[in-house]
């Protein structure tokens, strides 16, 4: 059986998700031009028909085209026990077989639940890759390698240094380490070093901005938010963060719930003991409708600036006021 041009990629690492992505276009673009042959489908909304359309266009003077479908597996994720149908779609995994081989289709999730149906019909003719957060050792390990890459040398007590500041975001971790590299200039860079340059700024200037946001200060917020872009902040380096601290404030207020102490939260949370107290007591201020509301806008955020609807500045400034009013987002406002 030959092999489909069909790709998988999905897990809660959406850096190296987006680094193989990355990878998967520049091994295909023999000629330069896949940048004129690459499509990116919202897969919420799409229909059979105008994904199969798109997929057997022909490319245009190259020899691949990249059709990229984010969240079209969400749509059939079981919900209560009750197995959903997968109505007109039922015909995808039959077109994959017979898709035109210049064509390489990439669906990309979030989660996806052993029972999907439509998960479990396209798997026998898929190129599937998980992407998981790395943790421990296998965290150190990506950071001496992205370290080599840039030429950078840290020192073992640097890198877990690293580690604790920025726990596994990636984008963070990715994003420092460049700056690292910049100032080290060829010498070994030791963990004295990390404390100065790894901006703890930025971690209490998040916690600024997100205390602002919290009690409805929504013109600090927006001037809090920048104060950091103009330190040279990334949009999506610094919407990371800000997902990384409400997945936070989620885990720790499933944990109080639980009645875990402080112990327990630093255990799971990894966090600094000065940083842990911060985080609960903002987490104990929280509800979690509230929570889930702002995590959902903040994903919905972070792919509205991915897929070039809205540039990262004016998109951030607009999630800053929305969540700074108050029952602006359903499920906010508890």
């Amino acid at each position: 059986m030959k092999s489909m041009p069909l790709y998988i990629f999905w897990g809660a690492n959406s850096f190296s998700l987006r680094e193989a992505l990355q990878e998967l276009r520049s091994r295909l673009d023999e000629d330069g031009h896949l940048w004129a042959n690459t499509v990116v489908l919202d897969g919420r909304r799409l229909r059979p028909q105008d994904l199969m359309e798109t997929c057997d266009a022909a490319p245009f003077l190259g020899r691949h085209r990249l059709v990229v479908v984010e969240g079209l597996l969400a749509r059939f994720q079981t919900e209560g026990g009750r197995q959903p149908s997968l109505g007109s779609w039922e015909a995808l995994p039959e077109y994959v077989r017979r898709m035109p081989p210049y064509t390489h289709l990439v669906l990309v999730e979030q989660e996806i639940a052993p029972q999907n149906p439509l998960w479990r019909a396209l798997q026998p003719w898929a190129q599937k890759r998980h992407f998981s957060p790395l943790e421990g050792e296998e965290l150190l390990q990506w950071l001496a390698q992205r370290s080599r890459r840039l030429g950078l040398r840290l020192t073992q007590k640097a890198a877990r240094l690293l580690m604790e500041l920025l726990g596994h975001d990636l984008w963070a971790l990715a994003s420092e380490l460049e700056k690292l590299a910049v100032f080290a200039r060829g010498e070994t860079v030791k963990e004295a070093q990390v404390r100065e340059l790894v901006s703890a700024a930025r971690a209490v200037g998040v916690f600024q901005l997100v205390d602002a946001v919290g009690e409805g200060r929504a013109l600090e917020a927006v001037a809090l938010l920048h104060r950091l872009l103009a330190q040279g902040e990334e949009p999506l380096h610094l919407l990371a963060l800000l997902q990384a601290h409400y997945r936070r404030l989620l885990l720790a207020r499933e944990l109080l719930a639980q009645g875990a102490g402080l112990e327990l939260l630093a255990q799971e949370l990894r966090l600094p003991r000065r940083v842990l107290t911060r985080v609960v007591a903002q987490a104990r201020a929280h509800s979690f409708p509230r929570l889930r509301a702002i995590y959902r806008r903040l994903v919905e955020t972070d792919a509205a600036i991915k897929r070039g609807r809205m540039s990262g500045e004016m998109a951030l400034e607009a999630l800053i006021f929305q969540l700074a009013s108050p029952g602006a987002i359903t499920g906010v406002g508890g």
